[in-house]
């Protein structure tokens, strides 16, 4: 009960910021110059001459008053009147049909695709037809919502197309989606094999949204930092997201991220794999890219453009695209190598990770088998280790022998009274009741 009022607190100060904040102008386009697939819809667009196109892309409407004195030309934006959008359902359903109706309504579709999925998903747990039961009802109906919520989005956002900015899907999906799979750990409903369908659904969102929800945005909160820029509820959301690790851990790496769900996915290649015993020299290497790109951010330069992960998950054929296949290749033989030594979010969010409240702690029950140490993959996993590179992933809670020798609470006290939600079905006819 504690967790879940902090969880309404946070979920009620992070309401408030955003409403309080406001759409304004950043200094990078996160997209990459001059190539903006949604100018004017960004979150971080910027629009000085107000002509609704991104002033940092090639596409701007402004130029030079030629019968302008030298040095005091103006801007002028060559604006196109809006179109009249005075147009009733009726209209629209017979001149461009249901796809026309959807752009019109989208939040509308998106509220009913998941009232649809998670209905279907809350049966289906209920009944244990994926192969597990969840007895109780909450954690079921928050298991539901977690990939209702993905999945309904990830159609709302193909079915309205650019109307909408993914952005806006990506930044709805991060902050429920932390909320709720911490609940999930929380609660016990979460395992290894509800890890990795969690992490196909947030590749999947990735692809959708066309937003990685990566270093991108860093350049926009150190503008803001040092006062180039001004709030807008993107870098709210992440920035509150961010600050969620306090409490959660790195609910959001481990589980919503598309860059580390991809790269979660491709380490159960069943390849051998690298392990880096010495983790503070990935960490220390991460150290030296924050610095790196917090100084190219003051530049407003995007030293990340180069990494091709935003074309990756555009669907952009370029030359970065190379340097993205690699990284990807790499996280088959590596533990999430972009996590641990690439990316600056990973580093704020260990940071904060680092004095989370909620973490996978033992308790009494646990025997001291050291089967937890070794499938944990980023040396994490001992009972004095830091919780800061835990991503997660639930090959500790898989691996260990003894039931509720590990699990996800605030003091290991809760552990041992907390029983597990989830039921393994053997078959469809010999279910657990």
């Amino acid at each position: 009960m504690q967790f879940v009022k902090s969880a309404r607190r946070i979920v009620a100060a992070t309401l408030l910021t955003a409403g309080l904040a406001y759409p304004a102008c950043a200094a990078v386009c996160p997209k990459g110059h001059g190539a903006c697939p949604s100018p004017g819809r960004c979150f971080l667009f910027v629009d000085a001459d107000g002509n609704s196109l991104c002033d940092y892309t090639a596409r701007t409407g402004s130029q030079a008053t030629p019968s302008a004195p030298s040095g005091t030309q103006q801007a002028v934006s060559t604006v196109t009147p809006a179109p009249d959008t005075t147009v009733t359902a009726a209209q629209n359903m017979s001149s461009g049909g249901f796809l026309d109706t959807v752009h019109l309504s989208a939040p509308v579709t998106g509220i009913l695709l998941f009232l649809v999925f998670a209905g279907i998903l809350f049966t289906l747990f209920k009944t244990g037809i994926p192969g597990v039961r969840i007895r109780d009802t909450i954690p079921a109906l928050a298991l539901s919502s977690l990939f209702g919520l993905g999945l309904s989005l990830v159609a709302t956002s193909v079915l309205a197309g650019d109307l909408v900015n993914g952005t806006v899907y990506a930044l709805i999906y991060m902050a429920a989606g932390t909320l709720l799979a911490a609940y999930l750990w929380h609660t016990g409903v979460m395992t290894r094999k509800t890890v990795l369908l969690a992490a196909g659904l947030g590749t999947l969102a990735g692809f959708a949204f066309q937003a990685p929800i990566m270093p991108a945005e860093l350049g926009g909160i150190v503008n803001i930092a040092a006062g180039t820029s001004a709030f807008s509820i993107g870098v709210v959301v992440i920035c509150a997201v961010i600050v969620l690790a306090l409490l959660t851990g790195r609910t959001f790496c481990g589980t919503i991220c598309p860059v580390g769900s991809l790269q979660e996915i491709c380490s159960e290649v069943p390849v051998k794999k690298i392990v880096v015993k010495q983790t503070r020299i990935l960490e220390l290497v991460r150290l030296a890219v924050f610095i790196a790109t917090v100084i190219a951010a003051l530049g407003f330069v995007d030293i990340f453009e180069y990494s091709g992960l935003y074309d990756l998950f555009s669907l952009m054929l370029s030359a970065t695209l190379i340097v993205a296949s690699v990284l990807v290749l790499l996280s088959v033989f590596v533990y999430r190598p972009v996590c641990r030594i690439l990316c600056p979010f990973g580093l704020l969010f260990s940071l904060f990770a680092a004095f989370s409240r909620f973490w996978l702690r033992r308790s009494d029950a646990c025997i001291d088998c050291g089967k937890c140490e070794k499938a944990c993959p980023v040396s994490a996993a001992g009972r004095s280790d830091s919780k800061r590179e835990c991503y997660l992933c639930g090959r500790c809670t898989e691996a260990c022998p003894v039931p509720k020798a590990i699990s996800y609470c605030s003091h290991p006290g809760e552990s041992q009274a907390r029983e597990p939600h989830t039921k393994k079905i053997s078959s469809p006819g010999q279910r657990s009741r």
